[in-house]
């Protein structure tokens, strides 16, 4: 059968429009049995799959949920556009990493397809379809980043060692260790200062970043921020929310 090839911008850019339908990366379309029709039904398409409708590729295969993604509205936004040149942009100037040989893994297997251009088959589709999620996760961490240094570079520690405080907090990040299996929260008050806590309970409990709130607790250690080069951090325990 004769393979199609696409350009990498065509790949990407149906990836884009999966990834805003999905609402995110689904690897695989997956099923649950439905015992009232005796039938299987689709609970979330997988990405590749949209692309493959998206871009009419031929094959042999039946794909079970076709007619499912051909129900959808596979229209190609301004948004998708620039979010697709945005990631070919990032993945240009990627070219000196590229040259001294410091790209590895997932970066290099993207900028080798980039590299690639016109040669992009469907068999790369499983690779390009997690490319947006993972671009837009980046971009928004960074943006995170780069609000907290603006804002906060010159925040104050809040109390001494054992102080009991109070405080409003606006929630800007947390990520979740595994290891300790606990959320770690960072936050701001009104006058810029950043305070980091760590909680076993989710931000469902506690608030989700853009969120502002009013905490209790006590203050653990006065430092310097590990992620925000020489901005200082208030560190907190026995964190509650009221």
């Amino acid at each position: 059968m004769y393979e199609q090839k696409f350009t990498f911008k065509e790949a990407v850019t149906s990836a884009v429009v999966a990834n805003r339908l999905n609402n995110g990366y689904k690897r695989e379309t997956s099923y649950t049995y439905n015992e009232e029709t005796n039938k299987y039904d689709i609970q979330s398409i997988g990405n590749k799959n949209i692309m493959r409708v998206m871009l009419n590729i031929n094959t042999s295969r039946e794909y079970a949920d076709t007619m499912y993604i051909e129900k959808m509205d596979l229209s190609i936004t301004q948004n998708d556009e620039n979010i697709a040149n945005e990631i070919c942009e990032y993945l240009e100037g990627l070219a000196i990493k590229a040259l001294t040989g410091e790209l590895q893994g997932y970066e290099k297997s993207l900028y080798n397809l980039y590299e690639d251009d016109k040669n992009v088959s469907s068999y790369d589709f499983g690779l390009i379809a997690s490319i947006p999620a993972s671009y837009i996760r980046n971009s928004k961490q960074e943006k995170i980043e780069l609000d907290i240094i603006k804002t906060c570079a010159n925040s104050n520690w809040l109390a001494d060692k054992g102080t009991k405080v109070k405080t409003e907090v606006e929630v800007m990040n947390y990520i979740f260790s595994r290891n300790y299996n606990a959320h770690i929260y960072t936050c701001r008050t009104p006058e810029n200062n950043l305070v980091s806590f760590w909680s076993q309970k989710s931000p469902k409990d506690i608030a989700s970043p853009g969120n502002t709130i009013t905490i209790t607790g006590k203050v653990k250690r006065q430092a310097h921020s590990k992620f925000y080069e020489g901005i200082k951090e208030t560190q907190l325990n026995y964190v509650k929310r009221v």
